[in-house]
């Protein structure tokens, strides 16, 4: 009797031993499944589009004046949903086009995708209420070509 309980606590304790010994060894502080897409973390250069309350509006007309002036760059515009989930949009100018990735994958209601599109021109159209952005010669073409629309008010 004495030799199985001498056996059952040299197995328990090897089976303890074992369970400390597998050290996980990931840098990341939160682990997300492949179908899963990150959290949207709001960095400084965002312009925030919360239905129709604009933020960062300085940051988008720099962008379009380097647009006008052939001059490299990129931001991202977020544009938040009735449901508040946040729809991103990419938007690198190389001196001669408008690349474009459209990131709706947090969008619970929406197709949870990720779009790529080039475009040639953004076209400024101007009433007395208000000013749209959209773009113009996009290469495959989009339904959604409204970059902001800001309200005269």
């Amino acid at each position: 009797m004495k030799t199985i309980n001498v056996f059952l606590l040299l197995f328990l304790g090897l089976l303890f031993i074992s369970g400390c010994k597998g050290e996980q060894k990931s840098t990341d502080i939160y682990v997300y499944p492949d179908n899963m897409p990150l959290p949207y973390i709001k960095v400084p250069e965002d312009i925030v589009d919360m239905h129709g309350e604009l933020e960062n509006k300085e940051r988008f007309d720099e962008f379009l004046l380097n647009v006008e002036q052939g001059i490299e760059d990129s931001i991202r515009v977020v544009r938040f949903t009735t449901e508040g989930a946040p729809i991103l949009y990419k938007y690198d100018f190389d001196k001669e086009i408008i690349k474009l990735k459209i990131d709706s994958t947090r969008d619970g209601f929406g197709q949870k995708e990720i779009i790529h599109t080039s475009c040639s021109a953004i076209k400024v159209d101007e009433t007395s209420n208000r000013t749209s952005y959209n773009l113009k010669g996009c290469n495959p073409k989009i339904e959604d070509n409204i970059i902001l629309v800001i309200d005269k008010n």
